[in-house]
């Protein structure tokens, strides 16, 4: 208790608790902006509505590699029931939603999912929904660079993970769980994120009523798939996709996930791996378009494979992997760590947290900090290739314990797909497009305020 009482109170930002929500809902980043330059490092906040009210924003290293560090330690907990807005995209019975121990298990399950042999397996499957996508465009012809990047992130999420393979039922989902995401994402994504009335089903054309039939829909569609695939497996039939992995997982007491379960995880790879890619993909075109040098980089990358241009080969390309490097870097697509919630009186790097604190990692103001990269709101990939950042200084996918499970897919998906158009295509910036686009909040998520449009050269 000594340490305790030697080590630094947290400062509390001077703004009001309403003020505060409401600029963190409508505008985070410019909240953030104002946090840290009033409290650099950690600072006491009312940001989160549906958080308990004693809230600590974070955007010191040391702070959370100590924070982080406790995900075993002990003395801090990261308790699913402080993410239920998610709820909304994910289901109740979500990985997300869990608490630590249930959690730990569901993750032991799905870990193998997304990492060696199966992710080599979706490479090709990668390269190939990427070159279909935009085949039906010529020269000349301009396209919106999200919509485009949905529906190659889609196509992956419905094959590789879903298991579908065309038909009634694959072409259905397609369109509901894109309208779905279109509305979650789109100018209400927020507003029905926060504001309950919202959700209200007050007919089929109220948002409400819109959301409610959507989610209907897909869940049936997603329970007939589980049920016809449960009997598959039960006739030595099971596929190569997630979908069957899951159904055949087994914990220490021999038993599987249900089918809410299952539906629930199935919404959770579609959110985490579906816009969220995306829109990360999104961006890079944007940057490697706007700046040139980056593109001519990349592209004598490329053309120094010759014909080794299979996917392991391309995932290995270090000035590739520099570029996603820095597009998540200066556009992380989530904003903030999952929350911890801290359990007994304990010293972080020199500061005071009491019992009941709820401390959330900023990612988006860890990755402005000028210390670790200067110029921050430059786009500069050579910052990853002259030196290397920890896992509390580079962080988009999360840390520790909640760290995001896909993150390895979606690193090897977004290489795969921007070499692959790379190589096949010629691009460039239409004129509404080249002048600087800011990021804002979609959602849960940021992307950016007006559409990427290319043109086909």
């Amino acid at each position: 208790m000594a340490g305790i009482a030697e080590s630094t109170a947290i400062p509390k930002l001077a703004v009001g608790e309403r003020r505060q929500m409401l600029e963190a809902i409508l505008d985070p980043l410019a909240y953030f902006r104002r946090c840290f330059a009033e409290h650099p490092g950690v600072v006491r906040v009312h940001m989160g509505p549906g958080l308990p009210p004693q809230q600590v924003l974070i955007n010191d290293p040391a702070v959370l590699q100590e924070l982080i560090n406790r995900d075993t330690d002990g003395g801090i907990s990261a308790p699913g029931h402080l993410n239920t807005l998610l709820a909304q995209v994910v289901g109740d019975r979500s990985i997300m939603l869990l608490e630590p121990a249930p959690h730990r298990k569901r993750r032991r399950l799905l870990m193998p999912a997304f990492h060696g042999e199966r992710l080599r397996a979706y490479g090709e499957l990668i390269l190939g929904l990427s070159s279909a996508n935009l085949a039906d465009l010529g020269p000349g012809d301009r396209f919106d660079a999200r919509e485009r990047m949905q529906r190659i992130t889609m196509g992956v999420i419905l094959t590789a993970v879903f298991g579908l393979h065309g038909g009634e039922r694959h072409g259905r989902l397609q369109t509901l769980l894109t309208l779905i995401t279109q509305l979650q994402t789109g100018r209400l994504g927020s507003l029905l994120l926060f504001w309950p009335l919202l959700r209200q089903d007050l007919g089929p054309w109220s948002p409400g009523g819109r959301l409610r039939r959507l989610q209907t829909e897909i869940r049936s569609l997603l329970l007939q798939e589980i049920a016809e695939r449960r009997q598959a497996l039960a006739d030595d039939q099971a596929g190569a996709d997630v979908l069957s992995l899951l159904l055949a997982c087994r914990d220490e007491q021999g038993q599987g996930l249900s089918d809410d379960e299952l539906h629930d995880e199935l919404l959770t790879l579609l959110f985490a791996g579906n816009e969220t890619t995306a829109t990360a993909l999104t961006w890079a075109l944007y940057w490697i378009h706007r700046q040139p040098e980056v593109r001519q980089r990349l592209l004598q990358e490329l053309e120094g494979l010759g014909d080794q241009r299979d996917p392991e080969t391309i995932s290995r390309l270090p000035y590739l992997a520099a570029v996603v490097n820095e597009v998540l870097r200066i556009h992380p697509v989530a904003m903030l760590l999952f929350p911890r919630l801290v359990e007994e009186p304990l010293n972080l790097a020199g500061h005071r947290f009491e019992p009941g604190d709820v401390l959330i990692g900023c990612i988006s103001a860890v990755h402005w900090r000028t210390d670790l990269y200067p110029e921050p709101q430059r786009f500069n990939p050579d910052r990853f290739l002259e030196r290397s950042f920890s896992a509390t200084e580079y962080l988009p996918f999360g840390g520790g314990a909640r760290r995001c499970i896909g993150a390895t897919l979606a690193l090897y998906e977004m290489k795969l797909i921007l070499a692959n158009l790379l190589g096949q295509y010629s691009f460039e910036l239409c004129p509404q497009s080249d002048r600087p686009i800011q990021p804002v909040r979609r959602g849960f998520t940021l992307g950016p305020e007006r559409p990427v449009r290319l043109r086909l050269a």
